[in-house]
């Protein structure tokens, strides 16, 4: 068998629907992982017992044949959600102590859709940073090391991005298999890229933000975080929704984001706006941007150089 911890979303959500292991087994997996992965510093509180709890009922609803879109999935949350009766600190000494009495619309969604709370995952104090260095619970560390063929002896700890720092680590660690994040001028792609994982900030409106220990409640964009495109696909579909509680929720039907993954862009007309690259870029980043272009265009779309409005 494959190690458990090495499936994606997809790939295990077909595995426990055809009973090749439990939820039970796939969750002591991750929460063996979890705990490996402490020197990280990727969560800030651990919830093995509720996920073990939350696993069990999963598995309940499996053999009954009444699973949910992400039943048995382990997950980790960004400590900015709040989760009724779990400490919720959004990384800040201030928040010590904070248990709520309620649920974010959020991680109300996920849980319904069958999926099982691993932890909190550390950030930015209120998710004000992009490095996960100015958490109260101390800095995460990325678990990618630069020790390679161009810095030969160069193993120096490396930050992760954020605000989503945690998140992104959890994921990439296989210490959890997807995460939430929230994400206003870069908090999910940015951690995302630097742990080398999927980050989506959907459009303002697609996630509530209900429940959420708003940053800048204008322009937080709750999103998933996941190690597939595919993933982030099918975490979207059950994190997304009208929530009459978000006075700014979109009243609009959620498509299958999954059921969209067909890979053909071809006919697309994709935006490249100039001021995403600025002189003195360095060359390997121009390099990469080229590169990305060049796919687009071997795929069949038309990507085309535009301006910001």
């Amino acid at each position: 068998m494959t190690e458990l911890t090495a499936l994606t979303v997809a790939e295990a959500r077909k595995a426990l629907r055809g009973k090749e292991f439990s939820a039970r087994e796939l969750t002591e997996a991750y929460i063996a992982a979890m705990e490996a992965a402490r020197p990280l510093n990727a969560y800030i509180t651990e919830t093995p017992e509720r996920a073990l709890e939350m696993a069990a009922a999963s598995d309940e609803r499996l053999a009954r044949g009444t699973a949910g879109a992400l039943d048995g999935i382990p997950i980790a949350v960004k400590d900015l959600f709040c989760t009724k009766g779990v400490l919720t600190t959004a990384a800040s000494h201030m928040l010590d102590g904070f248990h709520p009495p309620y649920e974010s619309t959020v991680t109300e969604r996920l849980w319904a859709a069958g999926a099982v709370m691993l932890g909190k995952t550390n950030m930015d104090e209120f998710a004000m940073g992009s490095s996960t260095t100015t958490s109260y619970y101390r800095p995460t560390e990325n678990p990618w090391r630069p020790n390679s063929k161009d810095r030969p002896g160069d193993n120096r700890p490396l930050v992760p991005g954020g605000s989503s720092g945690g998140s992104a680590v959890a994921v990439a660690a296989h210490a959890a298999l997807a995460a939430t994040g929230t994400d206003t001028g870069g908090s999910i792609r940015q951690p995302a890229s630097f742990c080398g994982i999927v980050g989506l900030k959907p459009t303002y409106g697609r996630c509530s933000r209900w429940g959420v220990v708003a940053y800048a409640s204008s322009l937080d964009h709750p999103g998933p975080m996941a190690r597939t495109v595919r993933d982030a696909a099918i975490l979207l579909g059950a994190m997304a929704g009208h929530d009459p509680r978000d006075s700014t929720s979109a009243p609009l039907p959620v498509p299958d984001y999954e059921a969209a993954l067909t890979g053909d862009v071809r006919g697309l007309k994709l935006g490249i706006p100039k001021e995403y690259r600025v002189d003195g870029m360095p060359a390997e980043i121009e390099a990469l941007w080229q590169q990305g272009i060049a796919w687009l265009r071997e795929a069949g779309a038309e990507p085309v150089r535009c301006r910001c409005r």
